[in-house]
């Protein structure tokens, strides 16, 4: 059987509704170059190339958001939405918890603001976190995040409870991991529930909640951005544990010592 596909249709569904995400991409950016413009008046005072650096930056930064999110729209999510609502489906349901972490660990990879926490991370600590180490430790540690969340819609446990212990453990681990580190740990968090998480993982969960018996896609299909954002600061607080000696003990064995 042949298909046959009229590239012209294809191109206009594909920017179907395009120029509402240009607008709430502009509205977005505006803040941005609000105080761009505020800051260079009053005291930055930057030269005329770098100020045509900043233009093409956020051209640049406004193109790409826009390209990204027309492609949610019209692709991760109605996507997603049928891959959850086909896994939750199957007779076998216990290959949602693979399947979950697979998930995790590739949608990790393939989002970019990873690359760059990953990158700013390993100059931040002077090159004590490498920054493949990192950026392979948070992978697992969202598919490990995922990997719960399936195990969540299968035997609909509340997720509170692994988030008030998690949280628990994240706070008392703080207290002993460098400051440095603490900053990361928890920037990583926010870092991995961004672009990926949320257009591809949220909708396949709220797919197989939808669809699987006794669940709830508002009650049992979220949830998993907390989770997600969980395990990777408690991953960077024990690579912090490790990998650094605390500088809070050093200070306070010195002042022991006095």
């Amino acid at each position: 059987m042949v298909l046959s596909i009229n590239v012209g249709e294809l191109l206009l569904s594909m920017f179907d509704g395009f120029e509402k995400v240009i607008l709430e991409v502009i509205i977005a950016l505006l803040p941005l170059v609000a105080v761009f413009i505020v800051s260079q008046i009053f005291f930055l005072h930057y030269k005329k190339k770098k100020i045509i650096v900043v233009i093409k930056g956020t051209i640049l930064s406004l193109i790409g958001l826009a390209l990204f999110l027309q492609g949610v729209n019209v692709g991760y999510l109605p996507m997603a939405t049928k891959m959850g609502e086909a896994l939750g489906a199957l007779n076998y349901l216990w290959i949602i918890v693979p399947i979950g972490f697979m998930m995790g660990f590739t949608t990790t990879l393939a989002d970019p603001s990873i690359y760059v926490l990953a990158q700013e991370s390993e100059r931040a600590s002077g090159g004590s976190i490498k920054r493949k180490f990192m950026f392979i430790s948070l992978c697992f540690g969202v598919g490990f995040a995922v990997l719960i969340a399936m195990f969540k819609l299968l035997f609909g446990f509340s997720v509170v409870w692994i988030m008030i212990p998690g949280y628990t453990i994240a706070i008392i681990l703080a207290y002993f991991v460098d400051p440095d580190f603490t900053a990361m740990a928890f920037d990583s968090g926010g870092v991995v529930t961004g672009t990926m998480v949320a257009s591809f993982i949220l909708p396949m969960s709220t797919g197989i909640a939808s669809v699987v018996p006794e669940r709830d896609p508002i009650i049992d299909g979220f949830g998993i951005v907390g989770l997600v954002a969980l395990v990777p600061i408690l991953t960077m607080l024990v690579m912090g544990l490790i990998l650094n000696p605390p500088k809070r003990r050093k200070k306070e064995d010195k002042t022991s010592d006095n």
